[in-house]
């Protein structure tokens, strides 16, 4: 009995040093200079999230935001010992209205906090479009391309390798009829490619049966603002916006001011990205 009232009273012993040194670990961290730089330098690293523009059928997505998280933070400054923002840990603020939540919305615009716009090209048929391609590459921008049953069934390379080097691919189905069984078809094909997440459908004006065909298949349709079908140069220049998503019609006198339309844009100091990056929150 004797024995095992001294076994307890050494795990008691153990038990109670465990604590106390925990306890110091934890207060000497509390008074640390280097955390407590940390913290008073957090906020001025915070990025709230902005929230998405809904006005009745139509989204403008948000933005995710970002907040210091200071534990892990310290953890990776603590091993030079000093404050360093390279180093800074960060953890999401999510958007409440994400627009995984609100496909039975038009998509007319990325955010406009973004000094970004999305040009995209409508390719119908037998558009040729190894020029816009050839260009985009050269100036190392993205676009995003909408193309129908016919197209991907004739340049279904093409389009693998658009997706793979970035591009966005669009679903125009059988002649722009979402109700056709090629539009499940050409969705199957263009997300499993890959690294494209979302299958895109396409209207210029509110259709209530192309929303709701498309929101069933988990599809996001995009309505943009600007639409050129002619004198492509002189629209873009007028109406370029941040945010804005460009449709263009493919055809000669776009290939003839291509190049014009990319120097343009550029020199405005605008990125030219895919549907995918300008709409991801």
């Amino acid at each position: 009995m004797k024995r095992f009232f001294e076994i307890i009273g050494i795990l008691t012993l153990m038990v109670g040093s465990f604590i106390y040194t925990e306890k110091v670990g934890t207060t000497a961290k509390m008074s640390d200079e280097l955390l407590i730089e940390i913290k008073s330098k957090k906020d001025g690293y915070k990025e709230n999230a902005i929230e998405p523009i809904i006005k009745e059928n139509t989204i403008i997505p948000g933005i995710n935001g970002k907040e210091v998280d200071v534990d892990q933070s310290y953890q990776a400054m603590s091993k030079i010992g000093y404050f360093d923002d390279k180093l800074l840990v960060y953890k999401p603020l999510t958007v409440e209205n994400s627009l995984d939540k609100n496909k039975d919305k038009y998509v007319i615009s990325g955010n406009n906090t973004k000094m970004s716009v999305a040009l995209v090209f409508k390719t119908e048929n037998n558009d040729d479009i190894t020029k816009i391609v050839n260009l985009l590459n050269q100036k190392k921008a993205k676009a995003s391309f909408f193309i129908d049953s016919k197209y991907l069934e004739k340049h279904h390379n093409q389009i693998i390798k658009l997706i793979q080097n970035g591009h966005t691919i669009g679903n125009l189905s059988n002649n722009e009829n979402y109700e056709d069984s090629d539009f499940v078809w050409m969705k199957t094909i263009i997300t499993n490619i890959g690294p494209q997440i979302y299958n895109y459908c396409y209207t210029e004006k509110p259709n209530k049966k192309i929303l709701k065909i498309c929101q069933i298949q988990d599809s996001i349709t995009i309505m943009p603002k600007i639409i050129v079908k002619n004198n492509p140069y002189l629209t873009i220049k007028k109406k370029l916006l941040p945010g804005s998503i460009i449709l263009i019609e493919v055809n000669n006198k776009l290939n003839n001011e291509i190049e014009l339309i990319l120097n343009y844009i550029a020199a405005k100091g605008y990125t030219m990205e895919s549907l995918e990056s300008l709409l991801k929150e």
